[in-house]
């Protein structure tokens, strides 16, 4: 990128010269060109103009990324809360306090209930990266247990893992791996990998959570046994709306915002994955203490 004090300052120094240095990338060639002072001003000029109008673009493009953010804040209040109904009175009739319920019938319900959460999280998830985008998101960082955090995550889990016949289980570090995160943001992370490791892991596969911890940087691991992914599969991963999901249940939203919270405290996304031998997806986070 060439800054416009770049151009500027050597530009002015054609008062004294007569003659002015400009970036040749201007001109589309490498290096520095010494131009007279009637053309360098006339480069300046038009430099000048390209700038204000590449600002005016941010400015635009900043303005639009706050407005979607707003759109996707009510839309997600609206979406959220006939939803809650819908889910509310589904648990009310699974306790079958309104009368009995045949088995068909509480695997119905239960479904309805799983979908309605689901279709929370894509609202919620939408939102949150619609705000991250726009940089309207300020990370709310404390020290947080990050085994803890993956253990609670685990444990709200489970009910899903149990109704697809699947084991989901952790295995962390006898002590506290403790880092400098915005614990609900991370907490959405790591529920996106889980849940994106249940719908690639086919009814009664094993997914396993890790946490792992070194000098430089806190990792958490998902892992499943699923069909794995092939290199054409993992290159599409993090786009939206792509999904090798195996049960068909996925929007590859959620993958795309796991990214975005994982460079947002300065981290990053690695994958392990091959055709048939399963995938390991890592958040690695640098490791900062308060």
């Amino acid at each position: 990128m060439i800054a416009w004090s770049d151009v500027v300052a050597p530009a002015a120094g054609a008062l004294l010269t007569g003659a002015a240095a400009l970036p040749a990338a201007l001109l589309g060639a490498p290096g520095w060109i010494v131009l007279p002072m009637g053309v360098a001003g006339a480069c300046v000029a038009v430099v000048g103009r390209r700038v204000r109008a590449l600002t005016a673009e941010v400015a635009k493009a900043d303005r639009a990324a706050h407005e979607r953010a707003d759109q996707l804040a009510a839309a997600s209040h609206d979406l959220r809360s006939p939803l809650a109904m819908v889910s509310a009175a589904a648990e009310l009739l699974l306790t079958e306090g309104p009368g009995p319920l045949t088995p068909t019938q509480q695997r119905f319900l239960r479904t309805v209930v799983d979908q309605s959460a689901h279709a929370v999280q894509i609202a919620d998830d939408n939102l949150v990266q619609a705000r991250l985008e726009a940089g309207a998101y300020e990370l709310r960082r404390t020290m947080t247990d990050l085994s803890a955090l993956v253990r609670e995550t685990v444990t709200g889990l489970r009910p899903l893992a149990q109704r697809r016949d699947q084991h989901i289980i952790t295995q962390l570090p006898a002590v506290p791996v403790r880092a400098l995160v915005d614990a609900p943001l991370l907490r959405r992370a790591v529920v996106n990998l889980a849940t994106n490791a249940m719908r690639f892991t086919t009814y009664g596969g094993l997914i396993v959570l890790r946490v792992l911890d070194n000098e430089t940087s806190v990792v958490i691991c998902v892992t499943d046994d699923g069909i794995g992914m092939s290199r054409e599969e993992r290159e599409r991963l993090f786009r939206p709306f792509v999904s090798g999901s195996t049960l068909g249940d996925g929007t590859g939203l959620g993958l795309v915002l796991t990214r975005r919270i994982a460079e947002a405290h300065g981290g990053r996304i690695l994958v392990d994955t091959s055709p048939r031998r399963g995938t390991t997806m890592m958040l690695r986070l640098p490791r900062e203490r308060a």
